[in-house]
């Protein structure tokens, strides 16, 4: 029965072929047998060692700085904890000095714009402590001298102090500086830059910063300058031995008193400060009638700019003020004199005017107000007295300038 079964059987029409195919069949299932059993095997001791890892990660504890509640003796130690690229801080009274960690940059242009945002963000969560009343930033870099020798040097500081900051809407002011890195350092109440470092900087960013009049080093006792001081080195007068008191000879018939020398003035920076003054209360005033044109009400609401639009107003008061303190520190003629002194009484009141309209647009910013119509009122007071105090006699100046500015070739 058996051998009748094979018999019976239908070829497969293949002949050797049939051979060959299962020889290759038997090669192929061995393959993959070996390929699955290797796939089998390695992935199980690498799931291990990644969930090792990510046990590890999960363990270790998420460090966090506080910076808003920390005092003297713990801000360095926070700030640490806040960036890797702070070394720590120094504090002198309510003055903070943060330093930060020299680190690789493409350039010196990288280096100035990564230092102005890192202090305006920085800046953001330091003004809520209100343990300190200035906030500095220093950072050093290894600077080659024309004998190669290397050394690590301080290049950028600046600061800003508590009162400047309360007139800012910081929000705001940081998204600024993160388009625009000068206004990080036009808005500083100090800063300076090394030499070096300046003179490498791209046109673009250079020639908006107000360089400060020289490059020597700011030391830390800049930090303790009025707002109104500018950023070149002060020179300490020497101490003066008391003289003798000088008697006067009696005048004879024979002898005629000496001729008073004439005063001499330095033409050339009282000339140019007046220019820019009065140019500058020109472009101010057209500035504060815009801005006061913008402020409206429809539909029960305030309609006005941003409040950080006044930022521009603000970068236009600040260099006449600068230009007034600089005919107050040389000597000028009487009546240029007096008019400078008036100029610096305005100055104070346009600041305290400027930081009043600041916080009623903040109420329009945040929607906090309850009547429109009255909040508008104040608003264009405030404008109005602003731009009375953008129209000042200024007589004195002009004859000034008229009688010097040929000479000083203007």
């Amino acid at each position: 029965m058996e051998e009748r079964r094979r018999s019976n059987r239908k070829p497969s029409g293949m002949g050797g072929k049939g051979t060959l195919f299962a020889i290759f069949s038997v090669l192929i299932v061995g393959m993959f047998g070996s390929i699955y059993s290797a796939q089998n095997d390695k992935p199980t001791e690498v799931k291990k060692e990644v969930k090792a890892e990510d046990m590890k990660e999960k363990k270790k504890p998420e460090v966090t700085a506080d910076l808003e509640h920390a005092t003297p003796e713990t801000i360095s130690s926070e700030l640490k904890k806040y960036s890797e690229g702070i070394t720590g801080a120094k504090v002198k009274g309510k003055t903070l000095i943060v330093q930060y960690k020299d680190s690789a940059f493409w350039s010196d242009n990288t280096m100035v714009e990564s230092y102005a945002l890192d202090s305006i963000r920085l800046i953001e969560d330091l003004y809520k402590n209100k343990n300190f009343d200035l906030f500095a930033f220093e950072r050093s870099t290894v600077m080659t001298d024309d004998n190669g020798n290397e050394e690590l040097e301080p290049v950028l500081k600046s600061y800003y102090t508590r009162k400047t900051l309360d007139q800012m809407n910081l929000d705001n002011f940081s998204d600024m500086v993160l388009v625009d890195r000068e206004r990080y350092f036009q808005k500083a109440d100090g800063y300076w830059i090394h030499l070096g470092i300046f003179r490498s900087l791209k046109e673009s960013l250079s020639g908006k910063i107000n360089a400060p009049i020289n490059f020597e080093n700011m030391d830390e006792s800049r930090y303790d300058m009025h707002p109104d001081a500018t950023n070149d080195v002060v020179e300490k007068p020497e101490s003066v031995e008391k003289e003798e008191p000088i008697v006067a000879e009696p005048v004879t018939e024979e002898s005629a008193p000496d001729p008073q020398p004439e005063a001499t003035y330095d033409a050339s920076t009282i000339v140019n400060s007046i220019y820019l003054i009065t140019q500058g209360f020109d472009m101010t005033s057209f500035k504060i009638s815009e801005l006061n044109d913008l402020v409206q009400v429809s539909d029960g609401k305030v309609q006005a700019p941003v409040s950080s639009a006044l930022f521009e107003l603000k970068s236009m008061l600040d260099p006449i003020g600068k230009e007034i303190t600089t005919l107050q520190q040389i000597s000028t003629p009487a009546d240029v004199k007096a008019t400078t002194q008036q100029l610096a009484a305005n100055q104070t009141e346009l600041n305290r005017l400027y930081a009043e309209i600041q916080q009623q647009f903040y109420t329009i910013d945040k929607q906090d107000y309850s009547d429109a119509n009255k909040l508008v009122n104040a608003i264009k007071q405030n404008f109005n007295a602003m731009e009375q105090l953008m129209h000042p006699d200024v007589s004195s100046y002009t004859t000034f300038f008229k009688q010097n500015a040929d000479e000083q070739g203007s």
